[in-house]
């Protein structure tokens, strides 16, 4: 029974036929956006760090308030309620921390003395501006570099690799540096450094995007899984993964909620739930269904409506069949005016969807609206709202944000 209501659901979504219901019962015309208040619905957009790096390399701190406070009226005078800033993208901070040297990113160096804390500034702000400002984590990156000699000397990562008892916190790929989810001890340091942000800072919530296990390769946690058995476990490999993501989510929150009820932890995953699963050992659905993982979840549904894989409509109709707390949907203003080379194997008008039309992202908030279960949306990015690619693409999106008018543009 429970399969065959998915399909129906699924279905449903592939083909638009999904009832648009008020809170009257009474279905909505398709060219009609729901209304919802401020207070539940959040309308976000990620501040990426290296849109902060523009703001603090070089600034002294009456600039950096200056360009901030810009970006911060702009986002808010485009209808947006909502800021979800980037203030550690690796093992570096954007603010004054216990845990972790200054960004490199921040003051150009890695563990730079902080002439001023710009995370303090911008919840300074966004209270002034009344923006819900959320601190944007990435929990297990150290460096996009695999470079050890870049990492500071305070930097606890470089001071584990040094030590042979520790090493093993730490795993080095090509692709650069991270800690080691199979870690008690890198579990405590991620609850430490959250919950310092809390303690220290008035956000609106703390929020972790789609980096959890780097590698499916055995070796970045043999030693622990080695342990583990040794110990009596009896999880198999991919199981045991996942369990130590979840518990350490599961602490995050637990930590969060110790510090601040009011204060709300959510993780922004990949759509794709298998994926998620088997690859990233993010078991999402069990964050999404069971209480004390996460206050909401965000996954980036960064498709088209003609996507072959994962169709927009139906993806998020997959996410709202398992998800009990509340749903926020990511949405991909970075692809607007180019081809989406995985759209499709071999189709140009699916490839090119986001290239050939303007309205995509506008035709998504407003399908978006018309779901009552939907809490939200976020747009990937605020860097997008200055390229040329992206012009009438953002235009459009900011009519159907505030419901104002026709949409530019036509679909092909």
């Amino acid at each position: 029974m429970k399969k065959i209501i998915i399909c129906v659901l699924l279905i449903s979504a592939l083909f638009g036929c999904t009832p648009k219901s008020s809170e009257n019962g009474k279905e909505q015309p398709d060219n009609q956006t729901q209304e919802k208040s401020d207070s539940e619905y959040i309308k976000s957009v990620w501040l990426p760090y290296f849109e902060l790096e523009k703001m603090t390399k070089g600034n002294n701190e009456k600039r950096f308030t200056e360009s901030a406070e810009k970006v911060f009226k702009e986002i808010k005078g485009s209808g947006f309620n909502a800021v979800t800033v980037q203030v550690r993208p690796c093992a570096d901070a954007f603010y004054r921390s216990d845990f972790f040297p200054s960004s490199k990113y921040c003051f150009g160096k890695q563990e730079s003395d902080m002439p001023y804390d710009p995370l303090e500034i911008m919840c300074s702000l966004a209270k002034k501006l009344s923006l819900k400002l959320e601190a944007w984590i990435n929990p297990y990156r150290v460096s996009r570099d695999n470079n050890i000699d870049s990492l500071c000397e305070g930097n606890i990562a470089k001071a584990w690799l040094k030590n042979s008892k520790k090493k093993s916190n730490v795993y080095i790929d090509k692709s650069g540096i991270f800690f080691n989810p199979a870690s008690r001890e890198v579990e405590r340091l991620i609850v430490n450094g959250v919950s310092e942000i809390v303690k220290r800072y008035g956000v609106y919530s703390v929020h972790f995007d789609d980096y959890f296990y780097p590698t499916d390769k055995k070796k970045i946690d043999k030693k622990e899984y080695a342990q583990y058995f040794k110990e009596g476990g009896k999880l198999i490999l991919s199981d045991w993964r996942r369990e130590n993501v979840s518990r350490m989510v599961k602490s995050v929150y637990r930590a969060v909620k110790s510090v601040n009820k009011n204060v709300r932890f959510g993780i922004s995953p990949a759509a794709d739930i298998t994926n998620d699963r088997e690859k990233l050992f993010a078991d999402v659905e069990r964050w999404v269904s069971e209480k004390g993982y996460v206050d909401y979840i965000c996954p980036q549904v960064y498709f088209g409506f003609k996507n072959v894989y994962q169709p927009f409509m139906f993806t998020v109709k997959k996410w709202l069949y398992i998800t009990k707390c509340d749903l926020f949907i990511g949405l991909p203003l970075y692809k607007a005016g180019k081809p989406d080379k995985y759209a499709a194997y071999d189709n140009k008008s699916i490839i090119n969807e986001f290239k050939n039309n303007s309205n995509i992202i506008a035709r998504q908030i407003n399908y978006l609206s018309k779901l009552n279960e939907i809490k939200g949306f976020y747009i990937f990015s605020y860097y997008d709202f200055h390229t040329k690619e992206a012009k009438t693409e953002k235009e459009n999106m900011l009519k159907a944000l505030n419901n104002k008018g026709q949409l530019q543009g036509c679909m092909k």
